[in-house]
């Protein structure tokens, strides 16, 4: 097996084998150095020639270093998605909490309502009772009193007729003072039930009043119910346009992404082999123009600074 040192510098070690062409060398982006074949495209063997051969090995050189930077673009692509992908998770957790938390006070809110709700019903409940209690009561306090009067006035006029019967001469005289004496019950019991309608009157004025109360207190708390849900409608609206904006300021920067990973780049640009400089082939550089890269490689200015835009991007 020959060990022969190619024209081109080329890092790692090229040699002949059975009178063809060997690299071993580490490409850029693998971890450890193999042996390769220098074959040319469509080839079955390797190059016999050293020319082929060089020119092989330089393409292989360029390709390892487009797929390394394809690579490092891609880990870099890879990294921006996983940071878009937990932004959209943080901001959808936020809305779920935010409106988790409007559900809770609106449910919070609407309890405390129905319950005054049902307080204000018990009580209205229980007052109507007692208007009806009363007015029970008032009723039958005037019929008693219309009773007793009924039978003192009956009670009077059998009295006046016993006497009248048993003297007409006395009775005149006894007439007009149980004549006198109907009038003054006549008289009262028509003023006990004047009062007993004042009384009544004012009653239901005062429960008509009271009646106006509940009515108002009831539209009071159903417009606050109604206020509630209107608030919680639109919080509820605001979280979810704000999580919409997110998820379309995330897709449209996965497109833009897509779009920029999807055109063709070259990294460096194809060139005839030379001898000096050992990316672009360039011959007759003065010595100190080249420059040493990390691989052990010496390259003309023009190829160092396209290599490093590459790299800054």
């Amino acid at each position: 097996m020959d060990n022969i040192s190619p024209r081109v510098m080329l890092p790692g070690n090229m040699y002949r084998k059975n009178k063809r062409w060997w690299w071993k060398v580490k490409l850029p982006g693998e971890n450890r150095t193999r042996a390769r074949a220098l074959k040319a495209a469509g080839a079955q063997f390797a190059a016999t020639s050293r020319k082929v051969a060089e020119q092989v090995a330089r393409e292989m050189w360029e390709l390892a270093i487009e797929a390394q930077t394809e690579a490092r673009f891609k880990a870099k692509a890879k990294e921006k998605d996983k940071r878009h992908a937990e932004a959209i998770a943080k901001v959808k957790a936020q809305a779920a909490d935010a409106l988790a938390k409007a559900q809770a006070e609106f449910e919070k809110k609407v309890k405390s309502h129905t319950e005054a709700l049902a307080r204000a019903e018990k009580k209205a409940k229980a007052q109507a009772e007692a208007r009806e209690e009363l007015k029970a009561k008032y009723r039958a306090q005037a019929e008693e009193k219309d009773r007793y009067y009924s039978e003192q006035i009956a009670k009077v006029k059998a009295e006046a007729a016993e006497t009248l019967a048993k003297a007409k001469t006395e009775f005149e005289e006894e007439l007009k003072v149980y004549t006198d004496a109907l009038n003054r019950a006549e008289e009262e019991t028509r003023a006990e039930t004047e009062e007993m309608q004042e009384v009544q009157e004012k009653l239901t004025t005062e429960l008509d009043e009271k009646d106006r109360l509940y009515a108002e207190e009831m539209a009071k708390v159903k417009d606050t119910i109604e206020r509630a849900k209107a608030e919680f409608e639109e919080k509820s609206q605001a979280y979810r346009d704000a999580l919409n904006r997110a998820e379309e300021k995330a897709k449209v920067e996965a497109d833009k992404r897509a779009e920029a990973e999807a055109k063709p780049s070259r990294i460096l640009g194809d060139s005839e082999m030379r001898v000096a400089c050992e990316c672009c082939g360039k011959e007759d550089i003065p010595s100190n123009n080249l420059s040493r890269i990390d691989s052990g490689q010496l390259l003309c200015p023009t190829c160092l600074e396209a290599m490093r835009e590459v790299f800054s991007r």
